[in-house]
């Protein structure tokens, strides 16, 4: 038994993998760069994660509205928000980042504790060409122009010093 529960259980993963969106795919891939380089775990603690694309299928996950990603920074112990999100490039000269629902949803939590975005620009989500790094505070549309951006660059596969961050928030 043991073993068809595992042959089930692999198929029934790959059948997941297959029937997932693109979008979603190239979604994760990046959420695992911004979580491996941008804000690794001997710097960052991972409170919370939003749900899976197969968990939500099922069961929409309400947190999942929320950010991406909720850190607590191992050195000042305050805890941030993370939004991830990878573009293949500009489109009419701006990177559309979000829509107008989810920038006042993430305006709203930023109320509370500071929220980030983290954007990954060409390249593949695996490594972007582009990183850039803003406070939704800043942030007034969800289309920004590379003028915009540049303000925000960041450095490509480094970590962000709780340092650098806490200046940018504030």
């Amino acid at each position: 038994m043991g073993l068809i529960n595992k042959i089930s259980r692999i198929a029934k993963a790959v059948v997941n993998e297959i029937d997932k969106p693109e979008s979603f795919v190239k979604g994760d891939e990046f959420e695992n760069y911004v979580r491996e380089i941008v804000f690794p775990k001997d710097k960052y603690e991972l409170i919370h994660k939003t749900h899976s694309y197969q968990e939500n299928k099922g069961d929409y996950i309400e947190s999942t509205l929320y950010p991406d990603f909720l850190f607590r920074c191992k050195k000042t112990k305050k805890e941030f928000y993370v939004e991830a999100k990878f573009r293949k490039g500009f489109f009419k000269d701006k990177v559309e980042w979000t829509n107008n629902k989810q920038l006042k949803r993430y305006k709203e939590v930023n109320n509370n504790k500071p929220v980030i975005v983290c954007i990954g620009l060409e390249g593949t989500p695996k490594h972007p060409d582009f990183i850039f790094l803003m406070p939704v505070s800043k942030i007034k549309y969800t289309g920004l122009y590379e003028s915009a951006l540049r303000e925000f660059e960041f450095y490509i596969d480094k970590p962000v010093f709780p340092s650098y961050l806490w200046k940018m928030i504030n």
